[in-house]
C-alpha cells in the first residue's frame, strides 16, 4: 500500500493504492489540515510509503513527523493527465461531450485524480 500527496497551497489530494494500482480511496483536503488527514490514512491502512508530489507545498509536507518512507515523485504535467482521468471516468453530458475534453475544464477539483496520477508513477517505477 502507498499513499500518494499532491500537495497544494491551499488544498491536496490523496490517494490510496495498493501494489496493483487499484484505488481504494482518495480525497482532497485542505493543506492546513494535512497531517491529520495523512495520520490517519496511514493508520487505517498500515501505509509504509509517502508518495509525495515534488513541487508546490511538498517541503512542509516533508517537514511533518509520519512515521513512513517518503518518496517523492515529478509532478509534472500531472493535471493535465488528472484531467484527462477524470474526463474517462465522468464523461460530459449534453452539449458538452460535443466540445472536446481538452477544451473543458472539470466542475470540481482534481487534486485527488492528480494524487492518483503521482501514485501510479510510483509504482510504474
Amino acid at each position: 500500500m502507498i499513499l500518494a500527496v499532491d500537495p497544494g497551497r491551499e488544498k491536496c489530494g490523496l490517494a490510496v493504492l495498493d501494489r496493483s494500482a487499484k484505488v481504494l480511496e482518495k480525497r482532497i483536503c485542505a493543506t492546513a489540515k494535512i497531517a491529520d488527514e495523512i495520520a490517519g490514512l496511514v493508520q487505517k491502512y498500515r501505509i509504509p510509503t509517502l508518495v509525495l508530489g515534488d513541487s508546490t507545498g511538498s517541503r512542509a509536507i516533508a517537514r511533518l513527523d509520519l512515521s513512513v518512507n517518503l518518496v517523492y515523485v515529478t509532478e509534472k504535467n500531472s493535471t493535465l493527465e488528472a484531467r484527462r482521468r477524470y474526463f474517462k471516468e465522468n464523461p460530459p453530458q449534453g452539449w458538452r461531450r460535443l466540445i472536446p475534453s481538452s477544451l473543458l475544464v472539470p466542475p470540481v477539483p482534481i487534486d485527488d485524480y492528480a494524487a492518483v496520477i503521482l501514485g501510479e508513477r510510483y509504482l510504474k517505477g
